[in-house]
């Protein structure tokens, strides 16, 4: 009989706890300051927060480093002798991270089989991801079926957001298909998403806040038209007043929201968009888990 293991990494930006009890297992990427000391790894409300007063304030950035290799291997090994007989290893996007390239190095040699997916997404919509996952896995899918439902989301599940600050996503070198925004947006609203392939890529631009809400509206409507009726989790970087403002928006404009709830972002993608962020990740309805919690 099968017993699958969930496994994931916190640029997700669920802690450790949340994730345990979705029954998810965690690697962690560090965040590292100037200094050489880490952060703390485990997204709790009070380690985000207390990273986002370090953001506003430092004169040089903190850094990202990917989880260690023995990591991994360690992780797969204790879940064989815990009695799992196989593994679905869910990561942030290899676009913007080398987390998966190690996942499946370490998978090479693990005990059981395991199958690193490359969710091509990260934030929020990486927690959607793995949640979705981990309920067809209550649902009692097996793990073929569970790994066939993976792949079906790549490129379907992903977070659109409106960037306050170009700060922080120039320095860190995670501009992709944004490269260049400093030049011609300095004085306006980037509208970030990831696209399919896994890379940040810009869809529009706004000249305030206000206006960012109003397409941020115009672009859900266009993913529903896409994918059909979505699960969306609001996500900001101390902006809950955007958000209030963009989920107030999407219900004038009569979206029959499925909301999953509200999330901050934690210190790994923080380090490259800074504080005043806000904006959505959604994913496809699945009527099969609709009920589940």
């Amino acid at each position: 009989m099968e017993k699958i293991a969930i496994v994931t990494d916190n640029s997700c930006d669920a802690s450790d706890a949340e994730l345990a009890e979705l029954g998810v297992e965690c690697v962690h990427l560090r965040v590292i300051r100037p200094d050489g000391t880490h952060f703390p790894e485990d997204n709790t409300p009070d380690n985000i927060e207390a990273f986002y007063d370090y953001v506003v304030d430092c004169d040089e950035l903190p850094s990202t480093s990917m989880p260690p290799l023995l990591d991994f291997a360690q992780l797969y090994t204790d879940l064989a002798l815990d009695g799992y007989t196989h593994v679905i290893s869910m990561h942030i996007s290899s676009r913007m991270s080398g987390t998966v390239h190690t996942a499946r190095m370490a998978a090479e040699s693990a005990p059981i089989p395991v199958e690193v997916i490359d969710t091509r997404c990260n934030t929020v919509a990486q927690y959607l991801f793995v949640r979705r996952i981990a309920q067809l896995r209550a649902y009692g899918l097996g793990f073929d079926e569970l790994v066939e439902a993976a792949h079906d989301l790549v490129g379907k599940t992903s977070v659109c957001f409106m960037l306050d600050k170009l700060r922080n996503l120039i320095k860190g070198g995670r501009t992709g298909k944004a490269t260049g925004l400093a030049a011609t947006l300095l004085k306006i609203k980037p509208l970030l998403t990831v696209d399919p392939e896994g890379e940040v890529e810009t869809f529009g631009k706004a000249k305030s806040p206000k206006r960012a809400v109003i397409k941020l509206v115009e672009r859900y409507k266009e993913l529903e038209e896409s994918f059909g009726p979505l699960e969306c989790c609001f996500a900001h970087t101390r902006n809950m007043g955007g958000v209030d403002d963009l989920r107030n928006a999407m219900i004038e404009a009569g979206i029959n929201l499925l909301e999953v709830g509200v999330r901050m972002v934690g210190p790994v993608i923080t380090t490259h968009v800074s504080t005043g962020c806000f904006g959505f990740a959604y994913i496809p309805q699945d009527e099969r888990v609709l009920g589940l919690a």
